[in-house]
């Protein structure tokens, strides 16, 4: 029998000049997207924004625009997780609008396994190329680049 998918949200911040949010992660050592677990009771909606704030700082109080889903299968060992599960992540594309800087660093924080870690933030250009980023987040930051094209 197949596990329930471990529920995810996804924050595809993205500034005036349609660039997205990215950040290295020190312990995976490739480029992600703000994103984290849904926590139980928890809308899609408030988890996103506190992913958001726990990873970057960013406290986004704008409109959220569903992407729709993305399914992936984990592997142990990736991402901080110990065990094979499969995850369905909710996508929301955020219009920032105020400055910020073109790059900055984080502490993570409100999740044991990212607690302290130092995210190196910076901006992904339209049509950059994506060699730094796991499968999934390509397919993320494809969805974001439709939604922006259309």
């Amino acid at each position: 029998m197949t596990p329930s998918p471990v529920l995810k949200a996804c924050a595809c911040l993205v500034d005036a000049n349609g660039r997205l949010l990215v950040f290295h992660h020190p312990e995976d050592k490739g480029m992600q997207l703000p994103k984290g677990t849904i926590e139980h009771g928890e809308a899609p909606e408030d988890a996103v924004r506190r992913e958001l704030q726990e990873e970057s700082g960013i406290h986004f109080t704008g409109e959220l625009v569903p992407l729709g889903t993305i399914d992936r299968y984990c592997e142990a060992g990736i991402e901080g997780n110990k065990y094979r599960h499969p995850q369905l992540w909710h996508l929301f594309l955020m219009h920032h609008q105020a400055p910020l800087p073109e790059a900055f660093d984080h502490v993570a924080m409100g999740s044991p396994e990212e607690d302290g870690l130092v995210f190196s933030f910076s901006w992904l250009a339209p049509g950059a190329p994506l060699d730094a980023f796991a499968d999934p987040y390509v397919r993320a930051i494809a969805k974001v680049r439709k939604a922006l094209a259309d």
